[in-house]
């Protein structure tokens, strides 16, 4: 099987989306496919993810194609004077109408700036593959959303009889909440389910909200995973005897201007210490990311900031090491009437050390995915707010937490069998056999 992965975010942009497709690339390779791979070169201020790198890569046929000098020199320019280099809606929530209309316009100004970056790309990338393949060149075409630009490249080279079929990876659904009129990215996600061949979503809630409830057998989950390969690597300094008696929690990752929203666990934080002998000096939160101020703020709100170390952007192998030292892993995310399924990637990361996670759920809507993974395989305790007891049993857990952590200076590992689900080589495996079993079906016919 021949496999062309035409994608953004790749080896080595440190970058969530750039782990699942690299993971995708490396053990596709692994498990007998030919890969090629056509990826963006990533921008000027990206940092690299060296920990991404993999035997195998040397051996893949790998063109890094940039945007146009056009495209670069005026839109990239003016993007990056108006708003920085953070996404769109960063940095901004809309509390007032004028806060919330300024909110709509720099939204749709970054749509279409992401539209047409997609299109001049998706031209470079068809210039290339003239020139480089030849017809039926592929089995399969891997794309993955978001961008634009993966998808629309991908279909296009289809068209064009490059490759026989378009696999659509979806991390993110297009239309995040649900609209009946016109809509372009609605328009925009309808033309890439009917061109795509094979659909793969990250997860269940994100394939109701792009092919709804009444999907096909084309439509399928493929979960983020973990790659026990990564811990190979890691060289973790030993602790002190003072420091093994701190109480660790470490958040690696976005908060999304708050919107994943932690202030319910510092909340029952505060309510454990204020009715037992612990005390905050015994307590660290660590932080690893872009949104220190906003994960410290959270804190304070509750008299907890002195707790806080900020340790900003770091490599991911460093975010691997903080993790692997920690006592409890933290996240957070949101599952709401019209947004459900958001699954970060660090959920997988975090079941990769067996460590015992808090996640904190906001949003009206009980029942979330993520929620009913983690009790799947043991993982720890899921706050969700749309939950009434939620917050009391929160406290609960933490206050035992807290002892075991006096008792025996560690929390043991509560993970059952069903963790090897999210072993990313079995999470590959899957995607293999549907590809394979399509190409079975059409050689028949």
């Amino acid at each position: 099987m021949k496999v062309l992965f035409v994608v953004t975010a790749f080896y080595p942009e440190q970058a969530i989306g750039s782990i699942r497709i690299t993971k995708f690339a490396k053990f596709l390779q692994k498990q007998g496919a030919s890969i090629s791979v056509i990826s963006l070169a990533p921008p000027p201020w990206a940092n690299r993810d060296e920990s991404l790198y993999f035997q195998g890569l040397d051996e893949i046929q790998w063109k890094v194609i940039d945007q146009s000098w056009l495209f670069k020199k005026v839109f990239q320019k003016m993007r990056v004077a108006t708003i920085g280099t953070v996404p769109g809606n960063a940095g901004m929530s809309p509390t007032g109408s004028k806060r919330a209309l300024k909110v709509k316009i720099r939204a749709f100004a970054q749509f279409l700036y992401t539209l047409c970056k997609a299109i001049d790309w998706s031209v470079r990338v068809q210039k290339h593959a003239d020139k480089n393949f030849s017809k039926d060149n592929f089995d399969f075409i891997f794309c993955s959303y978001p961008s634009f630009a993966s998808p629309l490249s991908g279909i296009k080279l289809k068209k064009i009889g490059i490759g026989k079929n378009v696999v659509a990876d979806f991390r993110d659904p297009i239309l995040a909440d649900k609209k009946s009129g016109f809509s372009l990215k609605k328009l925009l996600q309808n033309f890439i389910i009917r061109n795509a061949d094979l659909h793969f979503f990250v997860s269940s809630g994100v394939r109701q909200q792009v092919v709804g409830d009444k999907f096909l057998p084309i439509d399928l989950i493929a979960p983020n995973g973990f790659d026990s390969q990564d811990i190979g690597n890691l060289n973790p300094p030993s602790l002190s005897d003072s420091e093994k008696n701190v109480f660790r929690f470490v958040y690696t990752g976005a908060i999304y201007s708050g919107k994943r929203d932690l202030r319910p666990f510092f909340k029952a934080i505060a309510n454990v210490l204020a009715n037992s002998n612990y005390t905050i000096e015994q307590l660290r939160f660590e932080y690893a990311g872009k949104e220190g101020k906003i994960f410290l703020s959270q804190a304070k709100e509750f008299g907890l900031n002195k707790c806080v170390v900020d340790h900003g952007q770091i490599s991911r192998s460093n975010s691997l090491l903080l993790q692997q030292q920690s006592d409890v892993c933290l996240l957070a995310t949101w599952n709401t009437s019209f947004e459900q399924g958001a699954l970060t990637g660090k959920i997988f990361e975090y079941f990769m050390f067996k460590k015992p996670v808090v996640a904190i759920v906001v949003g009206d809507l009980a029942g979330s995915e993520l929620s009913m993974i983690m009790n799947k395989v043991g993982a720890g305790f899921c706050f969700e707010q749309a939950e009434t007891n939620s917050n009391k049993e929160l406290e609960k857990w933490l206050h035992e937490a807290f002892k075991e952590k006096i008792d025996h200076g560690m929390l043991q590992n509560t993970y059952n069998s069903n963790i090897k689900n999210f072993d990313i080589n079995l999470v590959v495996k899957g995607i293999n056999s549907e590809m394979n079993k399509l190409l079975k079906s059409q050689s028949i016919s």
